[in-house]
């Protein structure tokens, strides 16, 4: 009788265990399953770029090169100017590339373009360095590469650039050299191609 009632009141232990069983199991699942979704946001986080014309993309900004950033989404690599940028939203802002872009963002990146928009335009003479390049091959393109070239030395450029108040500005000079030296190195190239194409179609001088 008394085993009877024990049991007719729900005073079974062994009830008591397996219930409680089943509650662990529930919880250690539901915990389980955080931890799956928390992975799973993490893995699609990144940074969210926002341009001037108002799209908007999520990917991974992987480096900062001249005036532009490297941006990296679905697989594919951008190289996109800083004057595209409305605004990037970073996912880790102790990472060396936000210090690096941030310190970006707080110059003018108009400086970096205006310096290379003077070189192509104005400086040198390319069909010259082109001549050059027939005559004289890779010893026209290093003496080209170990130049200075600045906008007071190009004619051009001191007469009809409208950035003279940038002339002696450290980021502008420095991608003004780097335009400038690239684009005749470019022509010299060119001319000591043509050279080659000349000697091979001629059989040889």
């Amino acid at each position: 009788m008394e085993t009877g009632n024990h049991r007719k009141n729900g005073a079974n232990p062994e009830s008591h265990i397996i219930r409680k069983s089943n509650t662990l199991k529930q919880m250690k699942k539901l915990t389980f399953t955080l931890i799956a979704v928390l992975i799973s946001v993490a893995s699609f986080a990144g940074d969210v770029l926002t341009l001037t014309n108002t799209m908007v993309f999520e990917g991974k900004v992987t480096r900062i090169k001249d005036c532009s950033i490297v941006f990296k989404a679905d697989g594919d690599r951008y190289i996109i100017p800083v004057s595209d940028i409305f605004s990037i939203e970073f996912e880790n802002t102790e990472d060396e590339v936000y210090t690096k872009y941030m310190k970006l963002a707080d110059d003018d990146p108009n400086k970096c373009m205006n310096g290379k928009l003077d070189a192509e335009l104005y400086h040198g003479k390319k069909g010259g360095h082109f001549l050059l390049g027939v005559l004289f091959g890779p010893f026209a393109m290093i003496g080209t590469a170990l130049s200075n070239p600045i906008p007071e030395k190009g004619r051009q450029t001191y007469m009809l650039s409208k950035n003279r108040e940038q002339f002696y500005d450290p980021e502008y000079l420095s991608c003004y050299k780097r335009k400038a030296k690239g684009q005749l190195i470019g022509a010299e190239a060119l001319g000591w191609g043509a050279w080659i194409l000349f000697v091979l179609a001629t059989g040889g001088l």
